[in-house]
């Protein structure tokens, strides 16, 4: 009778298996895609909380809600409202309200992540998403209080979302392997700096569509990806004139021939230091010399005069 174990087939790794793994991976890009997640369920649980007390005690619990995170998460375009809570620049770059929103920003994250990651030291992926994200948050603020365009909508204007960092990935990534090829579905391969180019003038003809904020965020990271990959990390300044002063060396003093007299005294004195280190020798053993006793009796037994 043949055994059932031999008929079942145990799955390589299961789908839990595979979501422990991809936690605990201790790679930026890993961590940073686990962060931006466990932040949009933290705002799905806050989300519910809300609803829950207001159902109970509340009428517009979901407007509540949505000015909660409005003011203290998301970035405000109003200064003044930003120097009271200067932290929303940090906060907003990993916040998500909308499903897809977060959705397609973690699969840009993922893939121009991991060229980024091939081309780049590991840490650097924290700062250009990081920085890229506040620098994005600082464009968008900057184009609501310059253009008089947003002047009526500046008081109550906020941006969120991780597209400021993952566009400063993307484009950072361009600019160093701007030949890279990626196969997508439909179009085959194509090259990353094609990608990155369609990224960057779809941001720019549709600031005046709507979501004028989001696309000047998301230049503004594409920015700093760029600068961050073109310009040098370690430049060495040199200076624009160099002075070469000649410098006029010396003949060496040429020595007076010695006298007869000199040299013999020199040669006596070369035989007396010869006699005591032979000396030395016959009482304590060669090995008992010192190094520099040891050279000059080397050098003495060289020269024939003595």
């Amino acid at each position: 009778m043949r055994s059932y174990r031999q008929n079942f087939k145990y799955p390589n790794v299961n789908l839990g298996f595979k979501l422990k793994r991809f936690i605990k991976n201790p790679s930026p890009l890993h961590r940073l895609i686990v962060i931006n997640i466990v932040v949009y369920f933290g705002i799905l649980c806050l989300k519910l909380f809300f609803n829950f007390v207001g159902f109970l005690f509340l009428k517009d619990h979901t407007f509540i809600f949505q000015e909660f995170v409005s003011t203290w998460l998301c970035v405000p375009a109003d200064l003044l409202k930003l120097a009271l809570k200067p932290w929303t620049l940090f906060t907003s770059i990993f916040l998500h309200m909308d499903f897809f929103h977060i959705f397609f920003n973690m699969i840009m994250l993922w893939f121009s992540g991991s060229i980024f990651l091939y081309y780049f030291r590991p840490k650097s992926l924290y700062t250009v998403y990081i920085l890229g994200g506040i620098i994005g948050n600082l464009l968008f603020i900057l184009s609501y209080n310059y253009f008089p365009v947003f002047e009526a909508v500046t008081s109550h204007a906020v941006a969120l979302g991780a597209s400021g960092g993952v566009l400063a990935i993307l484009i950072a990534a361009a600019t160093k392997a701007p030949n890279q090829q990626l196969n997508l579905l439909f179009f085959g391969n194509i090259s990353l700096k094609w990608i990155a180019i369609v990224f960057v003038i779809l941001d720019i003809i549709s600031i005046p569509r709507g979501n004028s904020g989001g696309h000047f965020a998301h230049l503004g990271g594409a920015l700093f990806g760029f600068l961050f990959a073109y310009l040098p990390k370690n430049p060495i300044r040199k200076p624009v004139f160099t002075f070469h002063i000649p410098t006029i060396k010396s003949k060496p003093k040429a020595q007076r021939p010695k006298t007869d007299e000199q040299y013999n005294r020199d040669r006596a004195e070369q035989r007396k230091k010869v006699d005591e280190i032979l000396d030395k020798v016959a009482k304590s053993g060669y090995q008992n010399l010192t190094k520099e006793e040891k050279d000059f009796l080397f050098t003495a037994s060289r020269n024939k005069n003595l």
